[in-house]
């Protein structure tokens, strides 16, 4: 590295963590007195744990509001910016110095800090998401009523498939089940009052129940048994069957994925999950891809324009997070592919910003 790449690292590391600070000091303020301060009297949550939850809440900052990607951009403005100000910029490309080769320092940084976000977000930032929904929970919501809703599972082992109307993920417990088997000349159902996990047996009890096997050919009831209580015919544990009800937020891409093509051989629908898969590599991208839109604004800086180059910031944030936003709920319905879906806004301001970097005039 040239000694001008050295000082504008270092100008541009300082700026990005005090223009990062700022970012993530105003959402948690922001936040505070909107969302949490009513919450924190009311529940008279002990400061220890308000700082807990906060701390637990800058990777949704970070990665999700894309903070680093805008602080990054804030950055390059402001110190290119001032670079083209007071004819820094001008010198180096009259001595010779090409554009590409000013830009080569700011492009390592933005490099350096999408490695970075993703490093943090596959470690800090899914041990924090867990933890920030577990304090949520706890301390700001008192909302006693457990949560039923009906769940069905498909191809389960030996060929079975259940449905329980009401079931709670907290206790692992449902009511109103109902299981069949098609075998190659019978059918087999069962019909039960309650369905549990069993920790220390590690198997689902029913309980309550008839366990019937209908004659396929002929059309009659062959056996019928009574359950009082009675291990169910199928062992995946409710870790395999609720996979995905976890964010995606809260696993490494490799669990992720490994929980997709889990819930696949279940017959669980994955589309928003194959989504947000892709979804994250493709945030922590927008750190490298929105550097390229930074340093052609910041060269046509001038004097007095500082206030503009924070206005850019905003409609080139405002505008990637609405196309973003779009291009993935697009990916959610089904209307375009997963990966598609996840890039899309991140091509279309890569090609915008590799355009407005060759025309822009040394």
């Amino acid at each position: 590295m040239t000694l001008y790449d050295r000082y504008l690292t270092r100008r541009l590391v300082a700026t990005l963590f005090k223009v990062l600070l700022s970012l993530v000091l105003l959402v948690v303020l922001i936040d505070l007195i909107v969302s949490r301060q009513s919450d924190i009297a009311r529940y008279q949550v002990p400061l220890p744990v308000v700082l807990r939850y906060y701390i637990t809440f800058l990777p949704t900052i970070i990665f999700e509001y894309q903070a680093a990607a805008i602080a990054i951009l804030v950055a390059v403005l402001m110190v290119l910016g001032h670079a083209a100000q007071h004819r820094e910029i001008t010198a180096l490309l009259a001595g010779g110095v090409g554009l590409r080769r000013i830009a080569r320092a700011p492009m390592a940084v933005a490099l350096a800090l999408t490695l970075f976000v993703f490093a943090a977000q596959e470690t800090f930032g899914v041990y924090a998401v867990d933890s920030h929904n577990a304090i949520k929970r706890k301390y700001f919501s008192k909302i006693s009523g457990e949560e039923r809703q009906g769940v069905s599972w498909t191809n389960l082992g030996n060929g079975w498939t259940c449905h329980v109307l009401k079931f709670n993920m907290r206790a692992n417990s449902g009511q109103d089940v109902f299981m069949h088997a098609i075998r190659e000349k019978s059918i087999e159902e069962i019909r039960a009052r309650r369905i549990y996990w069993d920790e220390g047996r590690a198997c689902w009890l029913m309980e309550d129940g008839r366990w019937a096997v209908f004659n396929q050919e002929r059309q009659w009831e062959a056996t019928s048994k009574r359950i009082t209580q009675m291990e169910a015919p199928f062992r995946e544990s409710p870790e395999e069957l609720f996979a995905l009800s976890k964010p995606d937020r809260a696993k490494t891409a490799a669990q992720l994925s490994a929980d997709i093509l889990r819930a696949r051989r279940l017959g669980i629908p994955v589309r928003e999950h194959v989504v947000g898969y892709h979804v994250k590599f493709a945030q922590p991208a927008l750190c490298f891809v929105i550097i390229w839109l930074g340093i052609p604004f910041a060269v046509r800086l001038r004097r007095g324009s500082i206030t503009l180059g924070f206005g850019i910031s905003i409609v080139i944030a405002v505008g990637y997070l609405i196309l973003f936003a779009v291009c993935v709920g697009l990916g959610y319905m089904g209307a375009c592919p997963p990966l598609i879906a996840a890039w899309a806004a991140n091509i279309v301001f890569l090609v915008l910003g590799m355009a407005l970097f060759r025309l822009t005039p040394t």
